[in-house]
């Protein structure tokens, strides 16, 4: 094994990850081609065939924006969720609650049953 297959061996990551990513790489071209079809209908309405071309060309810059920001929104979203569930620590308890000397009630009285039969 060289070098680089260690590398890739210790990453351990693989595609696991994928699906995140494709989704994310959709949103895109989904909100350009939405908003692109949006525009070309209110333009058209508007102001005919002149206004469904500027309309379309609106609406694919207005998509391209608000894909672009909600690319950005989603990926800072899913880093501050890895950064919290890396950060998440177990319970550890005081250590007075360690140290502390614990009685049983159950096996006292179960043991005090069977001396007096």
């Amino acid at each position: 094994m060289n070098e680089s297959d260690k590398e890739m061996a210790r990453s351990g990551d693989g595609m696991t990850g994928m699906g995140r990513w494709l989704a994310i790489s959709s949103e895109l071209p989904c909100a350009v081609i939405a908003l692109l079809l949006v525009g070309q209908i209110v333009g058209g309405a508007i102001g005919g065939p002149a206004g469904a071309t500027w309309g379309a060309l609106l609406g694919a810059l207005f998509g391209f924006a608000f894909g672009v920001y909600s690319v950005f929104v989603t990926i800072r979203y899913f880093d501050r969720l890895e950064v919290k569930t890396k950060r998440t620590t177990t319970y550890m308890p005081p250590m007075d609650e360690i140290l502390e000397d614990v009685t049983f009630d159950v096996d006292s009285t179960s043991s005090d049953d069977k001396d007096e039969e």
